[in-house]
């Protein structure tokens, strides 16, 4: 069996332990609040939407790096999405 890497990991103020990627690149009050929204999904057991840190300043979704399986769906299948109409004629 291969190794897999180690992946760093920073613990919430619960006690929960997330991925150090998740709150990497931003401010120390910004980790905090990241952190915090994290928490509160976990006991929740939902999605709760955008998290600090997602939006630039100006209210943007930062942009995020794609991911390799979506450039090749993208490359196989092009960018164009079916639309539910568009299979009635």
């Amino acid at each position: 069996m291969a190794k897999l890497p180690k992946v760093k990991k920073v613990k919430t103020p619960g006690g929960y332990m997330v991925p150090a990627k998740y709150v990497a690149g931003l401010s120390g009050e910004q980790r905090k609040k990241r952190l915090l929204a994290l928490e509160k999904m976990r006991k929740s057991g939902k999605v709760l939407g955008d998290l600090p840190g997602d939006k630039t300043p100006s209210g943007k979704k930062r942009k995020t790096k794609e991911s390799i399986y979506t450039k090749k769906f993208r490359k196989m299948y092009g960018n164009k999405r079916k639309t539910k109409n568009s299979s009635k004629k």
